[in-house]
């Protein structure tokens, strides 16, 4: 069905280049993790909707980080970096914890507005 995607040598470089803020940051997962937390707080009171969604980003986002961490056990640490799987699943993990992130910090601008 996406079988494009596979040979997308643009899409490849794209999700290469999503995810090298993340590579560089050390403890980037937990920072998203606290990012979650915080925007959890704002939220909390707030809107049920915007809970829910950043409840279920969490969800999917500890989902995906956990395949990806059952991928790259099978395919070894020196194939799965050239690998088009685990690049667009860790593209796919790396932009829900940056949605994370992104939603705490706005919500933390709307408080101190």
């Amino acid at each position: 069905m996406f079988s494009w995607i596979k040979q997308s040598s643009v899409v490849y470089i794209l999700s290469n280049l999503l995810v090298l803020p993340a590579a560089i940051i050390p403890s980037f997962d937990f920072i998203s993790n606290l990012s979650f937390v915080v925007a959890l707080i704002f939220l909390i009171n707030t809107s049920i909707l915007k809970t829910l969604i950043l409840s279920f980003v969490f969800i999917v986002k500890n989902n995906s980080n956990y395949r990806f961490n059952l991928l790259l056990m099978r395919k070894g640490d020196e194939l799965s970096k050239s690998d088009y799987e685990c690049v667009y699943l860790y593209a796919w993990c790396t932009l829900l914890r940056y949605f994370l992130i992104g939603l705490a910090v706005n919500q933390i601008f709307l408080f101190f507005k």
